[in-house]
């Protein structure tokens, strides 16, 4: 009898220790990395967390204001119309992830960068980083900020491409008619900071010409964007969301 217990005991043992590693498995199933991709580029779980983090803080704004909801510990838990606070997040995520992917093609295509992806550009954030600090440490002058978070780099850098982009009248869209300056000149006014006066367009064509090419790359850029085909499953994307919160 006492020989059937310990059996018994140590079946029972098994069971749970077979039901424990199971839980766990399925624990590591759940918040692994998933598949995804953009534009037939493979999105890393690094670069996954980087974008999320730059987003959540204007994600959480946006609930706010959306739905007049209080940042609780429930916020990213609770459904808004239909979606989940960590869902809204995930699919600003992934919208600021095809909208970086359109400024890199972009700028690939045109040479303004030898790799538009996200290991060349860490590379080059961790090597203006280390260059500023070099001259730091030789005591010479370094204009800016002596050292760059990730974000703000990646801010620095999409601003220099567009305008890289926009100051040659070679690219696509960027050499532009009379007809199209005229209409944007018409558009709204164009009172400059020392006068109350509308400029005629002789006085305001420089302003003009740059904001109508900055407003045709942004078209552009927001057009790539959207025709960025995501290829994943978003259900594990929202759920590697909630858990990385």
């Amino acid at each position: 009898m006492g020989r059937w217990k310990k059996r018994l005991t140590f079946i029972i043992a098994v069971i749970f220790a077979g039901a424990a590693a199971a839980a766990a498995w399925s624990v590591l199933e759940y918040t692994a990395w998933p598949e995804l991709s953009i534009g037939g580029c493979q999105i890393s779980e690094e670069e996954y967390l980087n974008c999320m983090e730059s987003v959540e803080y204007d994600t959480k704004i946006q609930i706010q204001q959306k739905f007049n909801a209080d940042y609780d510990e429930d916020f990213w838990t609770k459904k808004y119309e239909g979606s989940y606070g960590y869902e809204i997040l995930a699919e600003n995520t992934v919208e600021r992830l095809k909208y970086i992917h359109a400024v890199y093609d972009i700028a690939e295509e045109n040479g303004d960068v030898d790799d538009g992806g996200y290991g060349s550009l860490k590379s080059r954030w961790e090597d203006e980083n280390a260059r500023r600090s070099e001259k730091s440490g030789r005591g010479e002058a370094v204009y800016g900020l002596k050292e760059y978070t990730f974000e703000l780099y990646l801010q620095y850098e999409m601003s220099s491409l567009k305008e890289t982009y926009c100051n040659d009248r070679t690219r696509a869209g960027m050499d532009l008619t009379e007809q199209e300056v005229l209409e944007h000149y018409n558009s709204h006014e164009w009172i400059f900071a020392e006068s109350d006066e509308n400029a005629d367009l002789d006085q305001a064509r420089i302003a003009v010409e740059r904001e109508l090419r900055e407003q045709k790359y942004d078209d552009m850029v927001m057009q790539r964007a959207k025709d960025s085909e995501v290829d994943g499953n978003m259900k594990e994307v929202f759920e590697f969301t909630l858990n990385n919160i």
